[in-house]
């Protein structure tokens, strides 16, 4: 609890109120400033916030966040140029045309379905006004949750299966079994 605690002052400090304040003067000042970093810790911000329920139970959790975020954020190390160059960035930029298409078919899905709620919900408004019974439109089709899923993992298991296939598939690195003794194979 101590530690948890402690990690979040430190953390707030050093990866958030101070590059906030440093990007502020930079653009106070019309100073160049580098992106990279709030990139960095957008994605820092969305991992966790999907899985810390979950990785806040692993030993040592808040000490190697802390660690983390102090790597990333401190001008002495400017950690977050390397987590950029090296991982995020190609990362980001072989899966843009998949964000991309993710993102629009979200945002489309979002518009129909408030347009459809919304819609529900007028007429349903209108037929208490007029003292009329709730007809469904035609057509309308209630979906079992299953089919829900079914929908969403055909539409984005392809993105989701790319980001973890390994780069590398040859064999060409395995050259002997390294708990053999004596360089036997077996």
């Amino acid at each position: 609890m101590f530690i948890s605690l402690l990690s979040h002052l430190v953390c707030a400090w050093f990866a958030f109120a101070l590059p906030a304040y440093n990007t502020y003067k930079a653009l106070a000042h019309n100073q160049q400033t580098n992106p990279s970093y709030w990139i960095v810790i957008a994605l820092f911000v969305a991992f966790e916030n999907t899985l810390g329920l979950v990785l806040s139970w692993f030993p040592f959790y808040w000490e190697l966040r802390t660690i983390f975020l102090l790597y990333i954020s401190l001008p002495q190390t400017q950690g977050f140029i390397y987590v950029y160059s090296t991982f995020l960035e190609p990362w980001l930029s072989s899966n843009e045309a998949g964000f991309d298409e993710a993102l629009a078919s979200a945002q489309n899905n979002t518009i129909a379905f408030c347009r459809t709620r919304i819609t529900a919900f007028l007429d349903l408004v209108w037929s208490i006004l007029n003292n009329t019974p709730v007809s469904a439109p035609p057509g309308d089709v209630q979906k079992h949750p299953r089919d829900h899923l079914t929908d969403l993992w055909a539409a984005y298991s392809p993105f989701v299966l790319g980001a973890f296939a390994a780069k590398d598939t040859s064999d060409a690195h395995v050259t002997s079994n390294p708990y053999s003794v004596n360089g036997d194979s077996s």
